[in-house]
């Protein structure tokens, strides 16, 4: 490994070490934390964009963990409103992953045709789950204290 290349991994895993989020940390760029010199921080992303498109090959596992990581953050971006639009939209398509069964095609086709709606609609419900999360929660905990207390419990 070339020498400027070693120093950039020495000093990488050097902040790693005396990270404050230690193993709970998920990326530098989601960190609220930068603990990186701008130098060393624009080499660190240069080494990224080089190496994002090869995470693929070089490490499979890792890569689909980031992706899994990347898209889970974004749909917890997204608002209360749109979660539960997401989680209604699941019942037409399990609706119609069964009620197609009832349609005079061949058994291949529906079996084609059940594999997509009922995946799209899986699809849906945990998109939604995910959007709604901690929100969700406290909404429903929040209800369920205000019935008490207009009940009287």
């Amino acid at each position: 490994m070339p020498d400027q290349y070693q120093r950039l991994a020495d000093y990488a895993c050097q902040r790693l070490d005396h990270c404050q989020f230690g193993e709970k940390k998920k990326t530098c760029k989601r960190c609220p934390v930068h603990c990186y010199a701008p130098e060393e921080r624009e080499q660190i992303r240069s080494v990224m964009r080089w190496m994002g498109p090869r995470m693929m090959v070089y490490a499979p596992k890792d890569a689909l963990c980031h992706a899994a990581d990347n898209l889970k953050m974004w749909l917890q971006g997204l608002s209360y409103r749109t979660g539960v639009i997401l989680l209604l939209s699941c019942i037409p398509l399990y609706l119609l992953s069964f009620a197609q069964m009832l349609l005079p095609i061949s058994a291949v086709a529906k079996g084609v045709l059940w594999t997509i709606l009922f995946g799209l609609a899986k699809t849906c419900q945990y998109g939604g789950l995910t959007i709604i999360g901690v929100e969700g929660y406290q909404r429903l905990k929040g209800w369920i204290k205000r019935k008490r207390v207009g009940n009287g419990s």
